[in-house]
């Protein structure tokens, strides 16, 4: 049985906000956590993806901030000197031209994630972890 005690902070229970450059709306974004009581290397994500009101995000369009930089999903394997800090927020930007609706919208969030101080005799701890939470987008 994998250990889920931390999958309820994944998901930020605060708005999902439009992405405006220039005047224009061009996506938009919320925040997650990491899911543990200490914080992981980014290379520690072995599988990431987001589902907003039942579609899967396209992972191209997608980009994950941290430590005020933006990475793409799938540069995330590489980033072994990021670290992901528990009470530091990520934020995931979507690409979406027009942004997301106003009002109510359910999230998914799944990560997949080797935690990193369990490497003892060339074996890592992997946890799952899948919260869905609903939003409001302002």
């Amino acid at each position: 049985m994998d250990f889920v005690a931390y999958n309820e902070i994944l998901i930020c229970r605060k708005p999902i906000r439009n992405y405006v450059v220039a005047g224009v709306t061009v996506g938009y974004e919320f925040q997650i956590k990491y899911p543990s009581y200490r914080g992981c290397y980014l290379s520690c994500i072995e599988d990431l993806f987001f589902e907003m009101d039942g579609e899967r995000l396209d992972a191209v369009n997608t980009f994950f901030g941290l430590n005020d930089k933006q990475f793409t999903l799938e540069e995330l394997p590489e980033l072994f000197r990021e670290y992901w800090y528990v009470n530091k927020p990520a934020t995931i930007r979507v690409m979406l031209p027009g942004g997301i609706a106003k009002g109510e919208h359910t999230l998914r969030v799944y990560m997949k994630h080797r935690v990193p101080y369990t490497g003892y005799f060339g074996s890592y701890l992997t946890l799952e972890s899948d919260r869905t939470e609903t939003l409001v987008a302002e």
